[in-house]
C-alpha cells in the first residue's frame, strides 16, 4: 500500500510495525528521505534496492526519490562482506539507504557524494553509527574496526554493506546492520567473530526503530561531511580507529600476513608495518591478534 501521510512516495507491506511507520515518517516529514519501501519481510534490503536501480537502468526520472529507504521487519537473507550472511532477529535494525553519485562540486545537497569520495562511504557511515550510539547510549564509547563494522564493548554491534550496480553509476546502495537487542544466542554457529548487542551494554532504548531516524540522520550528516570536510572525518576515523597499534592479521593474494596496524592514511586505507616496511590495505579481511579495547 501507499502511505501518504508522512510524505510523497512511501510504499508499504500490510502488517508492518507502528513503531517502525512512524520513523519513517519522521524521516519523510524532516526531508531526510525522500521515499520509503517498508516490507514486512524480504531477503535482503540491499538485494532489492540493487534489483531496482538494475530495472530503472537509464530512466533517469527518479531524482526526487533520494535518498531513499528500504527498511523490512524481518531480513531472512541478509548479506554481509565477502559473501557472508548477516544474521537477524527482532531486536535487529536492517535497513538500506539508496544515495546518488554525481561529480558535481558539492553544493550542500544531502543525497549527493562524488565518484571519488566512494572508497571512503563505508568508513563514513561506521562513524555516523559510532556517533548514534553515543548520542543514545551515552557513556559507550564507539569504535571502528577497518573497514565496515562498528564495535562496543569488545564485540561487534553493526556492520556496513556498500554496494553499486554495473549500469547505475549514479547511485550507491548503503546496507546498515544495528544490533539493538538482537539475541545473538541463537546464532552461535553463525558468528565469525565476537558480536555484541546495544542492550547487554547498558540499559539502553532496546526498540529498534526508535534508533533508525537518528542513525540515518547521522548517515546523511556524515557524507555530507565526507564532501565538505573530509579531513575531519578522517582524523575522528584515526581516533576511532580500533586497530590502530595492535597486531593484525590480513589476507594477502591467497595467503595470510601479519604487521602492526600503525593507523589510517589519507585515502582511509589500513596502514600495516610488516617486516619489509610499510603496506597499505584498501579492501579485504583484517583480524586482531591480541588485545582487548572497547
Amino acid at each position: 500500500m501507499t502511505d501518504d501521510r508522512g510524505g510523497p512516495r512511501m510504499e508499504t507491506d500490510a502488517g508492518v510495525s507502528e513503531v517502525g511507520l512512524m520513523a519513517c515518517r519522521t524521516l519523510m516529514n524532516e526531508g531526510i528521505c525522500k521515499s520509503v519501501r517498508y516490507f514486512k519481510e524480504i531477503g535482503s534490503t540491499n538485494t532489492a534496492a540493487c534489483q531496482e536501480l538494475s530495472s530503472t537502468a537509464g530512466r533517469g526520472d527518479e531524482t526526487d526519490t533520494v535518498p531513499r529507504l528500504l527498511v523490512a521487519d524481518a531480513q531472512v537473507a541478509g548479506r554481509g562482506r565477502l559473501g557472508r550472511q548477516w544474521v537477524a532477529d527482532s531486536g535487529t535494525l536492517t535497513f538500506s539507504l539508496v544515495i546518488d553519485v554525481g561529480d558535481q562540486e558539492f553544493d550542500g545537497a544531502p543525497s549527493t557524494i562524488n565518484a571519488g569520495s566512494l572508497p571512503m562511504v563505508a568508513l563514513a557511515v561506521g562513524i555516523a553509527i559510532a556517533r548514534t550510539i553515543e548520542f543514545l547510549a551515552s557513556p559507550v564509547v564507539a569504535r571502528i574496526k577497518w573497514p565496515n563494522d562498528v564495535h562496543v564493548g569488545g564485540g561487534k554491534v553493526a556492520g556496513v554493506l556498500v554496494e553499486s550496480v554495473a549500469n547505475r553509476p549514479d547511485r550507491v546502495v548503503i546496507g546498515i546492520g544495528l544490533n539493538v537487542s538482537t539475541r545473538l544466542s541463537a546464532f552461535a554457529d553463525n558468528l565469525h567473530a565476537p558480536a555484541r548487542s546495544l542492550s547487554d551494554v547498558g540499559q539502553y532504548v532496546k526498540e529498534r526503530y526508535l534508533w533508525l531516524p537518528e542513525v540515518v540522520r547521522q548517515v546523511i550528516a556524515a557524507l555530507r561531511q565526507l564532501q565538505a570536510q573530509p579531513h575531519e572525518l578522517l582524523e575522528e576515523l584515526r581516533e576511532r580507529c580500533l586497530l590502530t597499534g595492535s597486531p593484525i592479521r590480513f589476507r594477502r593474494g591467497s595467503g595470510e600476513a601479519e604487521g602492526e596496524c600503525v593507523g589510517i592514511d589519507e585515502d582511509g586505507g589500513l596502514m600495516v608495518l610488516v617486516p619489509d616496511g610499510l603496506e597499505i590495505l584498501h579492501s579485504g579481511e583484517v583480524w586482531q591478534v591480541r588485545g582487548d579495547t572497547d
